[in-house]
């Protein structure tokens, strides 16, 4: 009986020697594709779990498709951008060559002759044509009189101007900005009556396109 005791024993204390073998071989492999913890482990405390080599493939494969997608969304954007300008430019340059045409006064005047008349018809021609601009209208004046007269009497020129693109063409008043810049924007010389009538002007230029 003894002998057969010991038999069992002995079969028993193999196939724990066996299955710890089987047990160690199988952890050593989960090991081997153990490459993170993805929690803390307290201490004297195997790692609570662990990040397989299979799922940080997964998870850098969606990370670089979402990047892929990112770099692609932002080149389209670019583009757009670009088209968007390169068209604005266009349309801003044909219509700054319509604005190009200034406005003239007699010598401390601010009504508005035939001439000029005709140049704002042209000019409202194209802002009806392009309803998004807005513009501005300078007002200028030579050097002759006090500094503080000459900014009063550019804002009286650059008023005349709006006033007739809003009476007599009906342009909206909103789209139109004034300004008056006297007599420190000369583009001749004040020291003749050339110059000085060359100075005494109202300019019209973009100020901006409504985006509404």
């Amino acid at each position: 009986m003894n002998g057969v005791r010991l038999g069992k024993f002995g079969f028993a204390v193999l196939m724990v020697v066996i299955l710890g073998v089987f047990t160690g071989c199988a952890w050593r492999n989960h090991e081997d594709d153990c490459i993170g913890v993805k929690g803390e482990a307290k201490a004297g405390e195997p790692p609570v779990d662990c990040v397989q080599k299979g799922d940080l493939d997964a998870l850098n494969s969606r990370v670089d498709l979402l990047e892929d997608r990112v770099d692609a969304n932002e080149k389209a954007a670019a583009d757009a951008m670009m088209t968007a300008e390169k068209a604005l430019k266009c349309c801003r340059k044909e219509f700054i060559t319509i604005l190009a045409e200034e406005v003239n006064f007699a010598f401390n005047k601010y009504d508005l002759d035939a001439e000029s008349k005709e140049k704002l018809d042209r000019v409202a021609t194209k802002l009806k044509e392009d309803p998004d601009y807005i513009i501005e209208i300078a007002g200028h004046c030579d050097a002759v009189g006090g500094t503080d007269y000459n900014i009063v009497l550019g804002q009286k020129r650059a008023d005349a101007v709006r006033a007739y693109l809003v009476d007599n063409q009906h342009i909206s008043f909103s789209r139109i900005a004034i300004r008056s810049g006297g007599e420190t924007q000369p583009i001749a010389t004040n020291d003749t009556d050339d110059g000085r009538s060359k100075n005494r002007r109202a300019t019209i230029s973009v100020l901006g396109y409504s985006l509404e």
